[in-house]
């Protein structure tokens, strides 16, 4: 039973990562042979800064790491954007579930931290997530629309200016579920946009579009994908599906750019294909990004991460966009990745636990992105006895990379054969690491 379940898991994450790969092959053109990640000049220059974060789940009860991260979000850009030379924090961008389900209370909460926290000359650029509609959906899903507009003084879907950078939020339907009535509305906005300025036009929402980040398979929309392509100038950023934002996947060029946000509450993955999953700690989750654009309409994208406080490696320049210079696309990223290689003095052990259980102990891989996850096999001579598969932490920069696997309680003195096979983000895998023990 276990091999077939895998065997299907394996044919589902095989069929998302060819739809992908043909998505952003179609749409952004032949594989750049450069292995390289652009870098961003030692000359640029802001003009504008802006935070980017999604998915903070405000709560009246037991929303105080929430509601702590978004304040400790606010106060690190306002102290890092006073650190540089140019010292804007010109608009903090918000992609929804901001509350975790859209109550009155929540929005005070969320607006004290507003009040206490925010600059007056820092714009607040928001839209509604799905969970701004959750208490509502029951009797009259459109009050949680008119308790966003009410409670913030925001309008769902905007369209402003900063610093020379058009700015559009997109949110829900009225029923808090769909985008199909707001198709025309973006399209228009988008077209008026690119007439005035060849510069990215930034769109915020919640749902990434169908096809693009990772994520957007099971999180997302399909009707906002459909008016986007058209515009290469447009860096969306979305959240909804948890997923961190230092996977390499969470950029995608194809027709346009889009980012996946993370989350200030709680990280979900996929294994294999499948959604909701909860990768070991995934309650100390704090990502997002910082974006600095230069008066030529070059993007400098900065992941952050509030837990350890420090910036991680993957930094993105977005440049040419209305030339549609796609550096990121899903099929160039998947052709500069490499298979994970293990340390050549890399510890691998077992031990037992006060249950008797066996626990499998190893250090983890290298990658040049991340380790996605590890495969874990084990066999009694010929015979499988044990398989499991998990995430990496390439989300947590506070972990050691070691891993441990309860493979159970095990035959005293029988010898078993365990094979550990590392993935990375584009399901490139490792040489196996074989190891043989006595139980």
């Amino acid at each position: 039973m276990i091999s077939i379940i895998n065997l299907f898991r394996t044919l589902i994450a095989k069929l998302l990562v060819i739809i992908m790969t043909i998505t952003s092959s179609f749409l952004a053109g032949p594989v750049t042979k450069n292995t390289d990640l652009p870098k961003t000049p030692d000359d640029f220059t802001p003009v504008i800064r802006f935070a980017v974060c999604s998915d903070v789940h405000v709560k009246t009860e037991g929303g105080e790491n929430e509601s702590a991260r978004f304040a400790k979000l606010i106060d690190f850009m306002n102290e890092y954007s006073a650190s540089q030379d140019y010292t804007g924090f010109d608009a903090l961008c918000v992609a929804g579930d901001f509350t975790d389900t859209g109550l009155d209370l929540e929005y005070d909460i969320f607006n004290s931290i507003l009040d206490a926290h925010l600059s007056d000359s820092t714009d607040l650029v928001i839209s509604a997530g799905n969970h701004e509609y959750i208490a509502y959906r029951s009797v009259d899903a459109s009050a949680g629309a008119r308790m966003f507009e009410e409670k913030l003084g925001e309008k769902l879907d905007d369209h402003i200016v900063i610093n020379g950078y058009h700015f559009i939020t997109v949110s829900y339907d009225d029923n808090g579920r769909t985008f199909s009535g707001k198709k025309s509305w973006l399209n228009n906005e988008l077209k008026s946009a690119t007439k005035e300025t060849d510069k990215p036009i930034i769109v915020i929402q919640h749902p990434a579009p169908f096809g693009t980040i990772y994520g957007s398979i099971n999180w997302s929309d399909f009707d906002t994908a459909t008016v986007l392509t058209k515009y290469p100038q447009v860096v969306n950023f979305s959240g909804h599906s948890h997923y961190p934002i230092n996977d390499p996947r969470s950029i995608w060029q194809g027709s346009y750019t889009a980012l996946g946000c993370g989350t200030l509450s709680y990280f979900e993955t996929e294994l294999d294909g499948f959604a909701g999953q909860f990768p070991y700690d995934y309650r100390q989750a704090a990502q997002f990004y910082i974006v600095e654009g230069d008066k030529d309409g070059n993007l400098r994208i900065m992941p952050y991460d509030l837990i350890t406080d420090q910036f991680f490696a993957n930094e993105y320049y977005l440049t040419g966009l209305a030339n549609k210079n796609f550096d990121y696309a899903y099929s160039t990223m998947k052709a500069r990745d490499t298979a994970p290689t293990w340390n050549e003095n890399h510890n691998i052990e077992t031990y037992k636990n006060d249950d008797g259980e066996t626990i499998l102990r190893f250090d983890g891989a290298n990658a040049r992105f991340i380790v996605e996850s590890y495969k874990v096999s084990m066999t009694l001579g010929p015979i499988p006895v044990f398989s499991d598969n998990f995430s990496g932490k390439y989300m947590y920069l506070f972990e050691e990379d070691v891993y441990e696997c309860n493979l159970g309680k095990l035959r005293e003195g029988a010898k078993y054969s365990v094979q550990i096979v590392a993935l990375s983000a584009y399901a490139n895998t490792s040489n196996s690491l074989i190891y043989e023990f006595t139980a």
